[in-house]
């Protein structure tokens, strides 16, 4: 992603208007919306510099009353950490993808340095019994793999956890 953008709407039908016209603006993908409480809602999308600032002066221009837009942002080249945060927001759940693939790629790592280390072997002393040595790499690579896998579902765990938003204590009574 190379641009991040963000228009933000008071009610649901101000924002499907906007996100609507953004995309029918210029090539941008949404990426999520989020209510963020008081009728307020957050539309992300993700795309060339161009492309974005295109698609958010579109759709902030298409809205029919102009007051139901509170603000609009367009980020190029945002932070890391903030495009991690912004792909738990509602709509495309991709953490889980993201998830995925960070296993595979450790998996992948695992099996090339099992690889490796069978190779080496191999070059230091012969094997006796080539299919009992194949089989023990096979399960240390699949203790290593689940292992991962068990690290990995707990940070997935985690970051699902923390999306759970902490609901104030009710008002009814104070003034």
């Amino acid at each position: 992603m190379n641009s991040l953008g963000v228009i933000e709407t008071r009610g649901l039908t101000a924002a499907i208007q906007a996100a609507d016209a953004a995309c029918k603006a210029a090539n941008v993908e949404i990426i999520g919306y989020r209510k963020v409480g008081s009728g307020l809602v957050s539309i992300c999308f993700q795309g060339e510099i161009s492309a974005v600032r295109t698609a958010i002066d579109h759709g902030v221009d298409v809205v029919s009353q102009k007051e139901l837009v509170i603000g609009s942002l367009v980020i190029a080249r945002p932070e890391p950490s903030v495009i991690t945060k912004l792909l738990t927001v509602k709509g495309k759940k991709k953490a889980p993808i993201v998830a995925e693939k960070v296993q595979e790629a450790a998996i992948e790592k695992v099996v090339e340095t099992t690889v490796e280390t069978v190779v080496e072997t191999r070059a230091e002393a012969p094997v006796k019994n080539k299919i009992e040595h194949i089989e023990v790499t096979k399960e240390v690579a699949d203790l290593k793999a689940q292992n991962i896998a068990s690290e990995t579902k707990a940070v997935t765990d985690k970051a699902q956890s923390s999306k759970k938003e902490i609901k104030p204590e009710s008002r009814k009574g104070k003034k």
